[in-house]
């Protein structure tokens, strides 16, 4: 007698023919769990989702699967959408992997999620918005989308002196790459990525990627910006490197609280990344949360998992389980 296996519908956004190479990997992405999921002997299901939600519910009722896997990271092109997909799903009751709506939403929103992070007690680097800066301060700031991942628009140019000229950039990113644009204060010390990984409901923290910045020339921006994520022919790509340092105990333990302390005040699940900078006094200030990182083989989750000795189809099912409870 035949076993009655799962269906699982692996869900991404739906995509134009002109695509960022950021964009092709959120596909590599989908084809990876794909082929993960049918290796582990589930009957597997693909649905691109657009900016039509009342289709997107009715397909998923439709189809009726077991678990979706939500892949979806933007809706219509725009990240501030990025919580829209679950929240369908949640609508319906729909088990899904990784997290609900509002820690979407909270975590993409980079401005909302400081704010939050600030009423929480969490160290994270000063910022503003357009028009917010009253007087002319000094110091470096780093200009950052508002709601796009992937170093999105990020180059050397986005790291300048003063509010004066973070306002400038500001407008010359709105200009260019539309969208909304922040300014953080930019923080020069360690980079650091932590992925988290849910078993049981509880988080456990992977070993810690730290990245490098080899051979960067005196005066370049220590950056990872977006050709360093995704031009190979950049020198920024050969150049940013990712490496797992022992780290001391005391430094371990600090990256480690910020991390949980995110995981609680966010409400995160399944899996998560927090991209901290640590300052020369030790001092771990958090930059982002990323609610839903990149699974694709060569990622920063997955280099982590693999340093912590767990395959692909151990995170696959490993969030399947959180997923259906």
């Amino acid at each position: 007698m035949d076993t009655v296996r799962d269906t699982i519908l692996v869900l991404h956004e739906s995509m134009g023919a002109d695509i960022r190479p950021d964009e092709q990997d959120t596909l590599a992405q989908v084809d990876h769990v794909t082929s993960v999921l049918d290796a582990l002997g589930y009957d597997v299901d693909v649905l691109a989702a657009d900016l039509d939600l009342g289709a997107l519910r009715a397909a998923v009722r439709g189809r009726r699967p077991d678990c979706v896997f939500n892949l979806v990271e933007s809706l219509g092109g725009d990240g501030r959408l990025i919580h829209l997909a679950p929240a369908v799903l949640e609508s319906i009751g729909q088990p899904f992997t990784g997290c609900g709506s509002q820690a979407m939403f909270l975590t993409t929103h980079k401005q909302l999620a400081k704010h939050w992070m600030r009423a929480h007690g969490v160290p994270t680097p000063a910022s503003f918005g357009p028009g917010e800066a009253t007087a002319d301060a000094g110091g470096t700031w780093i200009v950052k989308s508002l709601c796009e991942h992937a170093s999105f628009g990020m180059d050397d140019g986005c790291v300048v002196d003063g509010t004066v000229e973070a306002e400038r950039r500001l407008e010359h990113c709105r200009r260019v790459h539309g969208g909304d644009w922040f300014a953080e204060q930019y923080v020069d010390g360690r980079e650091f990525n932590v992925a988290v990984l849910e078993a049981d409901g509880r988080p456990n923290i992977l070993p810690m990627a730290e990245m490098t910045f080899v051979g960067y020339p005196a005066g370049k921006p220590r950056i990872v910006g977006y050709a360093a994520k995704w031009d190979e022919s950049a020198p920024e790509y050969r150049a940013t490197r990712r490496v797992f340092p022992e780290l001391p105990g005391p430094e371990r333990e600090a990256l480690e609280g910020v991390v949980m302390d995110c995981w609680r005040i966010f409400g995160l699940r399944g899996y998560a990344r927090v991209d901290i900078r640590m300052d020369a006094a030790g001092v771990p200030w958090v930059l982002e949360v990323n609610a839903n990182p990149c699974l694709s083989p060569d990622a920063g989750f997955a280099a982590a998992a693999d340093r912590a000795g767990l395959t692909a189809e151990h995170i696959v099912s490993q969030l399947l389980r959180e997923a259906k409870g």
